[in-house]
């Protein structure tokens, strides 16, 4: 916008030392130049204003309101008021009218802008589009298949005190809107926060009960297998325990106690390793086998 501000100066110096015919011709010139968009700090000097009370170029002052606030179809409503327009003046209101459609919707059709833009093919249509597109005037994407314009941004206009309210009421909406949407990411926080807790206490509460339970699992085995060594009649677990790992076939304490839990008993742990060592020979183990599983 500074850059399309810029384009003006020029024609605001030359205004400054000029009236009557001069500052009206200083307006045809503006209003054709290419490039510039916006009008209002010309508008507003004195000596512009004075050519709204001069019958002989009141007209000018029109046109110059025009390419400030109007768009084409306001000027084809009676273009009696206005002085005649050259081929550049009229390629200008149509862009200054594209860029005004664009400040309304996001979307354009293009038989809406051929319409709007009176133009007669899409050809026209399009190559009217890029021209403002170069002039910085606004950015989009052209869909031709689909026929559409997308807006990406716009380059303001000139505003009237009308569409001042306009302009506030807009504002107005996008605080309600960027408060809506922070009292939404506050309620989402606050719930991710407290989902997070609840979700580490109940891990807390998990690992304390899982650690209770393996203890009383380990009460309980200690208790079965202490139960179970005092029923055999030879003083409890330790009588079955060898004297070294030699005596027991290199048995280890682990697998005495995956026995244990087991419900086997250190009798089974350990009675089939025993019997077979003390044996004296193979037949007297194949004789005992043999008797031990008839009596099963």
């Amino acid at each position: 916008m500074t850059d399309l501000t810029s384009r003006l100066e020029p024609y605001l110096l030359l205004a400054r030392s000029t009236k009557g015919a001069a500052a009206a011709k200083v307006i045809v010139d503006a209003t054709a130049a290419s490039g510039v968009y916006v009008f209002a700090d010309l508008l507003e000097l004195p000596n512009i204003q004075e050519l709204s009370s001069d019958p002989n170029f009141s007209g000018h002052y029109n046109l110059l309101r025009l390419f400030a606030y109007g768009t084409l179809e306001q000027y084809e409503a009676d273009t009696s008021i206005f002085p005649s327009l050259t081929p550049a003046h009229i390629t200008k209101l149509k862009h200054l009218t594209l860029v005004s459609l664009a400040l309304q919707h996001r979307s354009l059709r293009y038989d809406q802008l051929l319409h709007a833009l009176r133009l007669d093919s899409i050809r026209q249509l399009e190559d009217l589009i890029i021209d403002v597109i170069y002039a910085g005037s606004l950015g989009g994407k052209m869909h031709h298949h689909e026929k559409v314009l997308h807006i990406d941004w716009v380059a303001g206009r000139d505003l009237e005190d009308a569409d001042l309210v306009k302009v506030q009421a807009g504002l107005e909406n996008w605080c309600k809107t960027a408060e809506s949407l922070l009292s939404a990411l506050d309620a989402q926080i606050d719930h991710v926060r407290r989902t997070s807790a609840a979700e580490n206490e109940q891990l807390s509460e998990y690992r304390q009960q899982r650690d209770i339970d393996y203890q009383e699992i380990v009460n309980d085995l200690r208790i079965r297998s202490a139960n179970k060594g005092g029923g055999s009649g030879r003083g409890g677990l330790g009588s079955f325990l060898p004297p070294s790992a030699s005596e027991t076939g290199g048995l280890s304490q682990e697998s005495l106690l995956f026995a244990l839990a087991s419900g086997g008993g250190a009798g089974a742990a350990l009675g089939g390793r025993n019997l077979t060592r003390n044996l004296s020979n193979p037949e007297e183990a194949d004789s005992l086998r043999s008797s031990k599983r008839s009596r099963d």
